[in-house]
């Protein structure tokens, strides 16, 4: 084999021990150069890190104060209509407890660092009508003792429909007898096929049952709850909704699309003794409605925000439209 020899200045050759020098060097320049990347790396990894939990808090940030901006308003607007029992919207009454809403909400998110502004107007808050039977006697025939009867007619939005009735009153039926035995409410869409919400005590365990149909076929059973003692039952047909648990298949969102004319009735109504209530929003014409002129007051339906948060990292903006009940469409 040839013997390579390299000539140093001196003219002096590398003897084997300065080899190995040469290899101890180069192992450590090379484990000094991968330390430095693993730091580098970490680093980097690190900043994305922070970076990344900065952005997710502040998205969860903007998040909470939007949640509670909308059930706040929505709060409002419902607190307002309750106590309103004249013809025209309190929107004037809704608007002036909004701006009470901003200033607690600046006050509460002052301790953050943060302000808080909601903007609303007249010309942004629609009217309606709120139609609430508590007034009257327990049973939901109407005031002519009519067993069928409109709640709301000439409408083109419904929230909070809720029927609160007492557990005893409601007729013992089966899903196959239903339709001439039970209590039921009935959302007509115009042009489009009626969805009728049976509410009944099963003819054998006596469990409260919510059945559903369409267009007066015999319906299917949706939900049930053993009221176990209790005295009422709650049934939140435009949040599908019983006793508070998930009910889905009430309302007819398939069919129902805001803004769509419709029309709400009850149907065997002697079926069962409780309370009606709902908001609802008149097309150009008047409200249609069968239930008493007392049971029925003017209505603040939604209001548009725009809300506006601050804090020295953020600056979130966005435009609510709150409507406290309205189905999803």
């Amino acid at each position: 084999m040839a013997h390579v020899s390299i000539d140093l200045p001196d003219g002096e050759r590398f003897r084997g021990s300065d080899r190995g020098q040469l290899l101890v060097v180069a192992g450590l320049v090379m484990a000094v150069s991968l330390v430095a990347l693993v730091v580098l790396l970490n680093a980097t990894i690190y900043s994305e890190n922070v970076a990344t939990r900065g952005i997710e808090a502040a998205d969860g940030e903007a998040t909470e104060v939007r949640v509670v901006t909308v059930e706040g308003v929505g709060e409002t607007i419902d607190a307002v209509n309750r106590a309103h029992e004249g013809e025209d919207p309190p929107t004037d009454a809704a608007l002036a407890d909004i701006d009470e809403l901003e200033e607690r909400l600046g006050r509460s998110y002052a301790r953050r660092g943060a302000t808080v502004q909601l903007d609303a107007d007249a010309s942004r808050t629609s009217g309606g009508d709120r139609v609430d039977t508590a007034g009257k006697d327990t049973s939901l025939a109407n005031a002519t003792n009519a067993t069928s009867y409109t709640v709301a007619g000439n409408i083109d939005g419904t929230r909070g429909f809720v029927l609160d009735l007492e557990v005893d009153s409601l007729a013992s039926s089966t899903a196959g007898d239903a339709a001439d035995e039970a209590f039921h409410v009935v959302v007509d869409p115009a042009g489009n096929e009626r969805r009728e919400v049976y509410v009944y005590r099963d003819d054998g365990s006596d469990d409260v049952v919510v059945a559903a149909g369409d267009g007066g076929e015999d319906p299917a059973v949706v939900c049930t709850v053993d009221p176990v003692g209790a005295d009422r039952v709650s049934v939140d047909v435009t949040g599908e909704r019983l006793d508070g648990e998930p009910c889905v298949g009430l309302w007819p969102s398939d069919r129902l699309a805001p803004g769509n004319e419709h029309t709400l009735e009850v149907g065997n109504g002697d079926a069962a003794d409780g309370v009606i209530r709902a908001t609802v929003r008149p097309t150009n014409t008047e409200l249609v409605t069968d239930v008493d002129d007392a049971d029925t007051a003017g209505a603040v339906y939604d209001a548009t925000v725009d809300l506006t948060y601050r804090t020295a990292e953020l600056w979130f903006e966005t435009t609510l439209r709150v409507a406290p009940g309205e189905p999803d469409a």
